[in-house]
């Protein structure tokens, strides 16, 4: 008699490179190419890691996309701004747009 085992599902692998930790702030979007290009969006942010962050908004823009970010530093360190290309654009609830950004060299 053989004994049937349930199948174990392969391990998900996270493509993230860096941990991420959530944080809510506000932020300053500055659209810089593209669909909406020169337009500035005050959003709140969802998470942060070393190589980027998402936030909600209520246009969608287009993988590729550059923007620059401009958000309060840690500690009081005054503003600190970003330059960054979206890598994730996906409808959620409520008529908003997850966006996903990954930090690019100033």
């Amino acid at each position: 008699i053989t004994s049937l085992r349930p199948a174990i599902p392969p391990a998900i692998h996270d493509r993230r490179k860096d941990n991420r930790r959530s944080v809510l702030t506000k932020a300053i979007v500055k659209v810089l190419d593209g669909l909406h290009a020169g337009e500035v969006f005050e959003v709140m942010t969802r998470d942060l890691s070393m190589s980027g962050l998402s936030f909600l908004l209520r246009e969608p823009l287009a993988v590729g996309q550059n923007l620059q970010i401009e958000m309060a530093g840690a500690g009081g360190r005054g503003q600190i701004t970003h330059a960054c290309e979206v890598v994730r654009s996906r409808p959620v609830s409520n008529g908003r747009f997850e966006m996903a950004v990954q930090f690019r060299a100033k």
